[in-house]
């Protein structure tokens, strides 16, 4: 099963690299490739017996890519109660999973939440930066709770995000919303 999980997070690692490369407003394209890969690292958390937090929301997080996926495809925006109810599942399913709050549930609930504003965004920059962030506390959940299957996934999507902001980003032609 543990080579599974590598496969599966190998797997993530591309879609979220390309997601975290591309290039401009091409938010449909971003929501499609960070909903394989949330998917993908879902499954890895999940069969790797680790990380029970990082799978359910990253589960929960595919589902909302998705949905955020068909709203950019029909030009619609984002209601701003779908967001609350992201963030009120994404908090609840956290604290259920875990059975409470610790210090696993409380990095995954804020990674959760961070993950939220990246999908939200309107162009690659925005995602870009929140990215960055999420990913930062989900390799700190990564090693305190040893899903280092997953870790050798959000590693490379950090740099790989940190890479993109500087080349895409750094002239400010773009607008994050933070």
């Amino acid at each position: 099963m543990q080579v599974l999980s590598y496969i599966l997070s190998t797997l993530g690692l591309i879609s979220m690299l390309v997601a975290s490369a591309v290039k401009g407003k091409r938010m449909k394209l971003i929501l499609f490739l960070a909903f394989c890969g949330n998917l993908f690292v879902a499954t890895s958390y999940h069969i790797g017996g680790s990380g029970i937090n990082g799978a359910a929301a990253c589960y929960l997080g595919a589902v909302m890519t998705i949905i955020n996926y068909f709203f950019e495809s029909k030009d619609i925006p984002l209601p701003k109660w779908l967001i609350s109810i992201y963030a009120i599942c994404m908090v609840a399913l956290n604290l259920w999973v875990a059975g409470g709050l610790s210090l696993f549930s409380g990095i995954a609930i804020i990674a959760s939440l961070v993950y939220i504003l990246a999908i939200i965004q309107k162009s690659g920059a925005g995602y870009r930066f929140w990215t960055i962030i999420n990913m930062i506390l989900w390799c700190t959940y990564d090693i305190i709770t040893g899903s280092y299957s997953v870790l050798i996934t959000h590693v490379p999507q950090l740099v790989t995000a940190l890479v993109s902001a500087f080349f895409h980003d750094r002239k400010g032609k773009q607008n994050v919303n933070v």
